[in-house]
């Protein structure tokens, strides 16, 4: 099985990672019940028209295995250092025992050095806690994210 991983236009590659996000929501999302999954295919057609969305696509012998979004724009407090913001990512659970969701984020990095990002954002969910990947990897903690319904 050969795995690769590379920018694609999110133009061509939505509609392939469409069953992947659905279960992405199912395992992760939080609230469920009170907020359906209505992506916006749309908004993200604009940022791949803008130039700041990047698609990194992981296929194990061409077919879609994981996937890992972001946004790249200058920070609005920093104007003149382009950073990067992770939308999400995600590998099918099935390969997650390799080393493919390590090899993404480090092809991830290599297109962002290309692009001249600076600083990079992610996050990890509570639920499926990648802290431990994110160490090895030589990211550093530096926020706790809360969320509440307003209702």
């Amino acid at each position: 099985m050969t795995i690769t991983y590379m920018i694609e236009p999110w133009s061509k590659v939505w509609g392939e990672l469409q069953p992947l996000w659905d279960a992405h929501w199912k395992e992760v999302a939080l609230n469920r019940d009170e907020i359906k999954l209505a992506v916006d295919f749309e908004a993200y057609a604009d940022q791949e028209r803008m130039g700041t969305l990047q698609v990194m696509v992981a296929r194990a012998d061409g077919f879609v295995i994981g996937y890992h979004l972001s946004f790249i724009h200058p920070h609005l407090h920093y104007r003149d250092s382009l950073s990067a913001y992770t939308d999400v990512f995600y590998v099918d659970p099935s390969y997650r025992k390799g080393s493919v969701g390590i090899n993404l984020f480090r092809e991830v990095e290599k297109a962002w050095k290309a692009r001249g990002v600076q600083k990079a954002f992610t996050g990890t969910k509570k639920s499926l806690d990648l802290s431990r990947l994110f160490e090895h990897l030589g990211w550093t903690a530096a926020e706790t994210l809360f969320v509440k319904m307003i209702q």
